[in-house]
């Protein structure tokens, strides 16, 4: 793989709007806007927001998390391309989800990789798939919805 292309979390902190301990990111390796996919990774170790001791290791369920982050990485990019600031973005529901491993333990990289498959209007639906090394540790669909003003939320009936 080559040089990544946004290769540390302050550069990647600039795309999506998660900051401090919640940006869980630490670099972006490839986007292809025409496919709408995106690879990113995380470094598992004992300063992970979501790292467990008894576990040594960060649970498998925040990959969920992770795939949503690399969604927001990936709006920020597209954003970038248009000149406008990304929007903002919520999942609403997750299925089709298989988790191959529990734990990500201390000292793995792992990289996640999502594709975008179906957009309706604000409604965007992804698939996510996260490896461990070359091994697949978790896969889900995402379905998200996409607004300009999160508080525009509040006011759907």
């Amino acid at each position: 793989m080559g040089t990544p292309e946004f290769p540390t979390r302050e550069l990647v902190s600039e795309l999506v709007p998660h900051k401090d301990k919640m940006l869980l990111l630490d670099r972006v390796n490839s986007h292809d806007l025409d496919e709408i996919t995106i690879e990113t990774e995380v470094d598992i170790h004992k300063d992970c927001m979501f790292f467990k001791e008894d576990l040594q290791g960060v649970p498998s369920y925040v990959a969920f998390e992770y795939m949503a982050q690399s969604i927001s990485a990936l709006s920020g990019i597209y954003g970038r391309s248009l000149g406008q600031k990304p929007k903002e973005g919520f999942i609403m529901s997750v299925s089709n989800c298989k988790m191959a491993v529990p734990v990500f333990k201390a000292g793995d990289v792992v990289r996640i990789w999502v594709h975008q498959t179906m957009r309706v209007d604000m409604a965007v639906t992804f698939e996510g798939k996260v490896f461990v090394g070359d091994n697949l540790a978790v896969s889900a669909s995402l379905c998200t919805v996409e607004v300009d003003d999160p508080m525009s939320i509040l006011k759907m009936n």
